[in-house]
């Protein structure tokens, strides 16, 4: 099957390793040195257990506008570039094409349904950490699960992504049917990691071990599971914050995506992860102050570039 990456960085190069073995994957990516070098040499990838290997049987490119429809497109890219990416790359969605999202974040089927329609939309979400290193070049720091469920009633589309995965190797793939459920789950880890990692500048052990982070991490997730709750969900807090730890605990030499986007003076993805507690609160009319206080931190932060 053709399976296009859209979003080339760490975690799209990660799931390029396990789907290349047995199917045409195109990596998608606005970064020209990185697709240079993918294209010349190769992928090269570092492994969890340090050993090195190229990829060299997949393709990289910065424009598919004479691309052909793909089997499957997966989504890596900033949940706020959604709309774009889909827009500059919608040669390859046709209408057999599924299209996975596995982004940060919550609200962002609310944009890829405006390019897709729900029935062919698969979300998404994966514990896996990695780091990109150089142009063609990234490190493998830590592996957790994949989960995934389909938009609509219908999981077939859901089922074949899988099937796909475990083909290539992929860890832990799974099939949740409750997609909603998975989104937040995906929304806690993020908000129990992410911004606190990029403003202490530290990897994602930091929220196990350090125990003052550990404690924000906690105060950060409850609120956020009080909101989720207040919806409409039922989650229970201890699982969801020891789901938090699990998973800081494997990627915890990792440099978390939004720690990237400060060391490189990016915008981050805040608004979607802390910021959407404070926004899905707000709807029912409940504040969440602990997370509105670390968005307005990072977007401090942001403004300091």
């Amino acid at each position: 099957m053709k399976i296009a990456i859209i979003g080339a960085g760490a975690m799209g190069c990660i799931y390029a390793t396990y789907l290349c073995k047995h199917n045409d994957v195109l990596l998608v990516d606005v970064v020209k040195e990185h697709v240079d070098a993918i294209n010349e040499h190769g992928l090269v990838f570092e492994h969890l257990d340090g050993h090195e290997a190229t990829y060299t049987n997949l393709r990289a490119t910065l424009d598919t506008s004479n691309e052909s429809p793909a089997g499957l497109v997966i989504l890596l890219t900033k949940g706020y570039q959604s709309a774009q990416a889909l827009e500059a790359n919608k040669a390859l969605i046709g209408p057999d094409t599924t299209v996975l999202s596995l982004q940060n974040g919550y609200g962002n089927a609310d944009e890829i349904v405006k390019y897709v329609p729900e029935e062919q939309i698969v979300l998404g979400t994966s514990g896996g950490g990695a780091i990109v290193a150089g142009p063609g070049h990234v490190l493998h720091r830590g592996q957790g699960g994949t989960h995934i469920g389909g938009m609509g009633k219908d999981q077939s589309r859901a089922e074949t992504v899988k099937r796909l995965m475990d083909e290539g190797g992929v860890p832990e793939v799974e099939l949740v049917p409750n997609v909603l459920e998975l989104v937040w789950s995906k929304l806690f880890v993020n908000i129990g990691i992410n911004a606190i990692c990029a403003l202490t500048d530290s990897l994602n052990k930091t929220v196990v071990h350090n125990e003052f982070a550990h404690r924000a991490s906690y105060a950060l997730v409850k609120e956020a599971v009080e909101v989720a709750n207040a919806v409409g969900m039922s989650f229970d807090l201890e699982k969801e914050f020891k789901n938090v730890m699990d998973i800081a605990t494997v990627t915890g030499e990792n440099v978390c995506s939004m720690l990237a986007d400060v060391r490189n003076k990016r915008r981050t993805e805040v608004d979607r992860i802390n910021g959407a507690a404070v926004s899905e609160g707000a709807k029912v009319g409940m504040a969440a102050p602990f997370n509105e206080f670390i968005t307005n931190l990072i977007h401090a932060k942001e403004l300091l570039y």
